[in-house]
């Protein structure tokens, strides 16, 4: 199979599925993550061959995007910020919104005289905590999960982003045990109720970890009613707690954290103009 040819069952194979563009767009990153092929390669030299192991993979690849599978899965790998982090099915795939939650910590820690203690609840492929540990160096980042294979996760990215991030196992929902005093908490918990699956993308539904997506329809606020719980004994005077949220319950969350006397809280939108954020400040 030549390069051409490898272009051509791609777009054939997956033309219902996705747009030419994208379809393209895959082709090559395949090629540039899994062979190290320069994506010029395929205008340079259409009928360069794949040897026998390429094209197994090749074909692979493409059963995998059939199935629906997310492109940084069948890579192993996903961008955030300047980061490469290492993604398989135990943690979600960074997103552009959890980004801007992280440069909004940074505009407000962009000048530091001394350092400051970070904890990240819920810390995933590590994304949040690398990236605030690698872009200021006075955060002193502590990142918790419950899943073991999860931290597994975490510790691998931060080692390869060569980052110091201490990583805890640890249930959000039984933080009272975590011993710690903290200036600024951030956190990208689970937020989507079940009935809202009806809504999602068959590739988010059907291949991401729905421990990590999912939280009781009954009780949806459950994760960041326990983190402000511990922010009320563990969080600093003045000390911050930066959340991204399920846009649909906005009035339900600030009822939530206005419910604690010692809070008061902010909001900020996404690139999608979506109320995505909160700050919230302890008194």
């Amino acid at each position: 199979m030549t390069y051409l040819e490898g272009r051509s069952l791609f777009r054939k194979e997956l033309k219902p599925l996705f747009e030419v563009k994208e379809i393209d767009f895959y082709f090559k990153t395949i090629l540039k993550s899994f062979f190290k092929i320069d994506l010029t390669a395929i205008a340079l030299d259409p009928h360069h061959d794949f040897n026998k192991s390429q094209e197994d993979q090749l074909v692979k690849a493409l059963e995998h995007f059939l199935s629906e599978k997310p492109l940084q899965y069948i890579i192993g790998k996903s961008y955030f910020r300047d980061l490469t982090l290492e993604v398989n099915k135990s943690v979600l795939i960074p997103r552009p919104e959890t980004e801007e939650l992280v440069s909004w910590v940074l505009e407000d820690h962009n000048e530091l005289s001394q350092n400051q203690t970070v904890l990240d609840c819920g810390t995933g492929s590590g994304c949040i905590a690398i990236a605030l540990a690698k872009e200021q160096t006075k955060f002193e980042v502590f990142a918790v999960d419950v899943d073991p294979a999860v931290l597994e996760v975490g510790i691998q990215n931060a080692l390869e982003n060569n980052a110091q991030v201490k990583f805890i196992k640890q249930d959000i929902l039984n933080l009272e045990s975590l011993d710690l005093k903290v200036n600024i908490i951030v956190s990208n918990p689970p937020y989507i109720p079940p009935s809202e699956q009806i809504e999602m993308k068959p590739n988010v539904l059907k291949h991401e970890p729905h421990l990590a997506l999912f939280v009781p329809e009954e009780d949806p606020l459950i994760y960041y009613r326990s983190i402000l719980e511990y922010g009320m004994s563990n969080l600093v005077e003045k000390g911050l707690i930066y959340f991204e949220i399920n846009p649909r319950f906005l009035t339900e969350m600030k009822n939530l954290i206005l419910s604690y006397e010692m809070y008061t809280v902010e909001e900020r939108k996404d690139i999608f103009d979506k109320m995505r954020m909160l700050k919230v400040q302890k008194k």
